[in-house]
């Protein structure tokens, strides 16, 4: 079944463009009949189909709100405007009938706009009387080269060129829906496609390098129960417990690429005695960090907790890399609706300062931030240092990442 075609604005140009055409053609056609004079009865005849016809024209502003009244009362024009002709012996009426231009504009325009706005209906008195002005303008029963062609031209031909334009359009309006849906279609398949890739990623860590540290974990902490030489049950311990932070770390990626289906709704967070545990460990080998934390850790979520983690175990990895010994000051604000770090070094001045980096550590802690709905940004401070600024929302879950 056809739908309406919604109109647009060059529609509605196009419709008191038709208007103005029809009324100025009405006109036009008395003005051509009146050339060769008339008597006053015909000059009547030809006065009130022309009034009839500039009636239907006013009509026609409302073709779009009732398409079929508004139509059949210009098919019934058109049929009156040929009656005249047949009743009377004038020139003047004849030659009026054959030079009016009106007929042939109303039709295609009432065609058109029927078709547009009321396709579902069929209109029948409208194609009967259509049929009807057909057959009055091309005389079947006394048929001649001249009155017949120009009678169909006038009636028969416009209509089927409404028919013509209006199928035309509705084809290219279907056509562009359909081009709208496959690109809908095609987004949602390369989501869907995105989202399976992440689960096959998710599931190649889970069963493959979650197993290897896993059973690294486990022979490590054989170790240290069995080994009798203390050096060898401390490096096992250390082992053990880089493994476990190795297998925490990984419990996050596979909860941010598999939320909701790696046995918990979001990875576990982190607290500020893991985050002041982090500073302590790199005063413990040589760099000076201030940490200046204010508000309570706990009106974050566990997820945004873990980001903020990452965000200064990248930036104090990086001063270790590249600033070794330069003073470090880690600043960190929870508040009810955003979290906001700040790590700032001043210039390195130790032996390992400026050691080459692979360069993907603030690229990925970027995406890891921004994917959660934050924000991060890094560059080289005023004092010849390094900061980092990261503000991310405070309520955030793995299903949100």
């Amino acid at each position: 079944m056809s739908l309406p075609v919604p109109s647009t604005r060059r529609d509605r140009a196009i419709e008191v463009t038709a208007v103005v055409l029809l009324a100025l053609a009405a006109l036009w056609s008395v003005q051509l009949a009146y050339a060769g004079g008339g008597d006053r009865t015909s000059a009547g005849l030809v006065w009130a189909v022309t009034g009839l016809q500039l009636a239907a024209t006013a009509a026609l502003v409302l073709l779009g709100r009732r398409p079929v009244p508004v139509a059949v009362a210009v098919a019934a024009v058109v049929v009156a405007g040929l009656v005249p002709a047949l009743v009377s012996d004038s020139t003047l009426v004849a030659r009026f009938t054959g030079v009016n231009l009106w007929p042939p504009l109303a039709l295609s325009t009432a065609v058109i706009g029927l078709r547009r706005q009321a396709p579902e209906r069929r209109a029948l008195a409208f194609w009967v009387l259509v049929l009807a002005s057909t057959v009055l303008a091309a005389r079947p029963w006394h048929p001649t080269w001249l009155v017949t062609p120009i009678g169909l031209l006038h009636t028969a031909v416009p209509a089927l060129l409404g028919l013509y334009l209006v199928a035309r359009w509705q084809m290219v309006h279907a056509l562009r829906e359909r081009a709208e849906h496959a690109e809908r279609e095609q987004l949602l398949l390369a989501d869907r496609a995105r989202a399976q890739e992440r689960n096959r990623l998710a599931s190649e860590l889970h069963d493959s390098v979650a197993h290897r540290v896993n059973l690294m974990v486990l022979q490590a902490g054989a170790l240290r129960l069995t080994s009798t030489d203390p050096a060898t049950r401390n490096a096992a311990e250390t082992l053990r417990a880089t493994g476990c932070q190795a297998l925490e770390e990984l419990s996050d990626l596979l909860g941010m690429l598999r939320p909701g289906e790696t046995g918990t709704e979001e990875p576990a967070g982190v607290s500020s005695d893991d985050l002041a545990t982090l500073v302590a460990d790199s005063r413990a080998v040589g760099l000076p960090v201030i940490l200046d934390e204010a508000g309570d850790p706990g009106l974050a979520s566990p997820l945004v907790r873990r980001t903020v983690y990452r965000v200064v175990q990248e930036a104090l990895t990086n001063v270790h890399k590249h600033a070794s010994g330069a003073r470090v000051t880690v600043t960190t604000r929870y508040r009810a609706d955003r979290v906001d770090v700040a790590v700032h070094n001043a210039a390195g001045t130790g032996a390992h300062a400026d050691l080459p980096g692979t360069g993907t550590g603030l690229p990925g802690l970027r995406r890891r931030v921004e994917t959660i709905g934050g924000s991060l940004s890094a560059g080289a401070a005023d004092d010849g240092g390094f900061r980092l600024d990261a503000t991310m929302p405070s309520h955030v879950t793995a299903g949100d990442g």
